[in-house]
């Protein structure tokens, strides 16, 4: 096995990330004839990380995440129907009152990490927080915590979230999935347009120090798209399974044996992963106290302190209302981000009684 790491790091940057890619590309059809969810996110993350974890030097290059983000971003977009629109305002209240909940439920939960998790309580609070992991990172650097600790939480968080929420629904919603084969395909020309002005605009956000541009720029492209073209399409399933092979290869590239290597000896990610399954069941509670304005799955979906990307990718791979569970991640992470310094004090105050 050394002698293969070796052999495999003399090689040049493009066949590494080749050969990755191929593995990744032959985990997600192994997953797709298994019949597991999001077969593409789940057998790339799968392969990149035991990658990863099995010492061999793997990176890909910001390029696939932000690609990904983007075909995620423009295919959701594509659903945003004028009724769809008007839908979204009605429970803009309650998308707020449930990310502020689900922040405060992190708030406590960050005091039981940095006690069982053996790490100071900067790092537990930036850890816990369920916002994207690039603002947290850069939060907890700006604070004074770890952000090699808050990286890996965050990654982890994620991680368990993809790995528990889709198989749960699909279980929990049975023969009632909506398959997107029933929507008319938008148009080649369409498609390849409103790709291809991803980049621009998502170089533009980036500039203005907007977080996750690429997503941002794809969904508001799909977005204008859909309003201009005034009927519900989807994006080919050849650019979803595109976008779930590149975002969950990344997600596993993130898991690397000689940074993590320090980490295993404490208790510190066994610590953050049962905070994120107790924040993950707090917010199947606030679901289902919200039942009477959206349906179950959805709700968990939308409540769940997941990445924008990856959990739109599930709404749509189930059909659960991508838009909404979009909207609802997106105000969840404005929130932690607008919130972090007000938050952040109250914590410290909570944290010195």
């Amino acid at each position: 096995m050394t002698r293969l790491r070796t052999t495999f790091s003399r090689l040049p940057a493009w066949a590494r990330t080749a050969i990755l890619i191929a593995l990744c590309l032959a985990g997600g059809l192994a997953f797709r004839a298994a019949h597991v969810p999001l077969p593409f996110l789940l057998g790339a993350l799968f392969v990149s990380a035991a990658f990863g974890l099995s010492g061999f030097e793997v990176k890909l290059h910001d390029a696939f995440r932000q690609g990904g983000q983007a075909a995620v971003g423009f295919s959701v977009g594509l659903f945003f129907t004028p009724p769809v629109a008007l839908r979204l305002l009605e429970l803009g209240w309650l998308m707020v009152a449930t990310g502020f909940a689900s922040i405060l439920a992190a708030l406590f939960l960050a005091r039981a990490l940095a006690l069982f998790g053996r790490c100071d309580r900067r790092t537990a609070f930036f850890s816990a927080m369920p916002g994207g992991l690039a603002e947290m990172a850069v939060l907890a650097h700006t604070f004074g915590a770890s952000t090699t600790l808050v990286s890996l939480a965050q990654s982890l968080r994620v991680v368990l979230i993809v790995l528990i929420i889709p198989p749960a629904m699909t279980l929990a919603i049975g023969g009632e999935r909506h398959h997107l084969a029933e929507l008319p395909a938008l148009e080649p020309h369409l498609l390849l347009l409103g790709l291809a002005l991803c980049v621009p605009l998502a170089l533009g956000l980036r500039r203005l120090k907007i977080f996750n541009p690429f997503l941002l720029a794809g969904l508001a492209l799909g977005m204008g798209m859909a309003l201009v073209i005034a009927r519900a399409t989807h994006a080919p399933l050849l650019v979803t399974a595109g976008a779930q092979l590149a975002i969950g290869a990344a997600l596993g590239c993130r898991f690397q044996r000689d940074q993590i290597r320090h980490v295993l000896a404490t208790p510190f990610l066994p610590a953050a992963a049962v905070t994120t399954l107790l924040l993950m069941a707090a917010n199947v509670v606030f679901a289902a106290l919200a039942l009477h304005y959206v349906a179950l799955p959805t709700g968990v979906l939308a409540m769940a302190p997941g990445g924008i990307a990856e959990m739109s990718l599930t709404a749509e791979a189930l059909g659960l209302a991508p838009p909404l569970v979009a909207a609802w991640q997106l105000v969840r992470i404005l929130t932690v981000v607008l919130l972090t310094g007000p938050l952040y004090r109250l914590y410290e105050r909570i944290s010195a009684r």
